[in-house]
């Protein structure tokens, strides 16, 4: 089986027992009453191992540097119909992510405004701000995937790649402040670095575009952050976090599967194989 579809598909099956494992913790070593884990308990054993296994098995699979890739383009202009279809479906799910935070975020605001003294306004501004640039995001994904399919770079594809990274980096710091509070990380972390991941392996895609050409940091980050995503589904988030999380995952396993494909061969832009014929 060729890389780009065996190591996806490991990221994926990775989660799904990952969220499976994240279940059986939540089922028999979480204590509601007290808010804690029942320390020692094999299942987190279990689920720590899972994500550690997974982790040193990409950062082995992806040691050595991959050769050839001098741009976007040789990286990850994937002629594949799927792999468009791919980026179409993370482009949807974060208009729709960028639609619930923003309706979050509204709400956050009307509970801050009828009682300033206990909420903080920085909460309901950061999932507002979240959900804004989702939106943005969405588009920045779908022109990459554009730009990726025809081969060929576009001023607005250029200008909104960045916005994924920017999307996720604010969603990260709208969820430390969703749960600052909180003194048990394994509560939330999970589902944390999760996104912590996902935003920096869009991070590295985009700086393909600027000269900053990391192939084994983007694969890392992508993949694992799909397995942990895949994971954190398991702790039922509200439904920002839950599309915001499928629509990273979505494009981090799209940009991860050209670049495993990839150096592919440089090939003419549409118009110009148009002309010729």
């Amino acid at each position: 089986m060729k890389k780009c579809i065996a190591l996806p598909a490991l990221a994926v099956a990775g989660g799904v027992v990952g969220f499976f494992l994240r279940r059986w913790q939540l089922a028999s070593a979480y204590l509601p009453e007290a808010g804690l884990f029942v320390h020692g308990a094999p299942a987190t054993y279990a689920l720590l191992g899972l994500i550690a296994a997974l982790a040193l098995a990409f950062l082995v699979l992806f040691w050595k540097k991959q050769e050839g890739l001098d741009d976007f383009l040789p990286a990850f202009g994937c002629p594949e119909t799927g792999q468009m279809v791919i980026f179409a479906a993370a482009w949807i799910l974060m208009m729709a992510a960028g639609t619930l935070g923003m309706q979050e975020g509204f709400r956050g605001f009307r509970l801050w405004r009828a009682s300033p003294e206990m909420y903080q306004l920085s909460v309901p501004a950061s999932q507002l701000l979240a959900g804004g640039l989702c939106v943005l995001a969405g588009f920045g994904v779908l022109h990459m995937g554009r730009m990726a399919y025809r081969w060929e770079l576009t001023r607005s594809g250029c200008f909104l790649a960045p916005f994924p990274a920017l999307a996720g980096l604010i969603w990260v710091f709208a969820a430390h402040l969703k749960h600052g509070t909180e003194p048990v990380l394994m509560k939330y972390g999970i589902s944390l670095f999760a996104a912590l991941l996902l935003t920096l392996a869009h991070y590295y895609a985009a700086g393909f575009l600027y000269g900053r050409l990391r192939p084994r940091r983007t694969l890392f980050f992508a993949l694992t952050g799909v397995a942990l995503g895949i994971t954190s589904l398991a702790d039922g988030p509200d439904l920002f976090t839950a599309a915001a999380t499928v629509a990273f995952s979505l494009s981090a396993l799209g940009f991860a599967g050209a670049l495993l494909g990839g150096p592919w061969p440089e090939r003419m832009p549409p118009a110009e194989e148009e002309e010729q014929e």
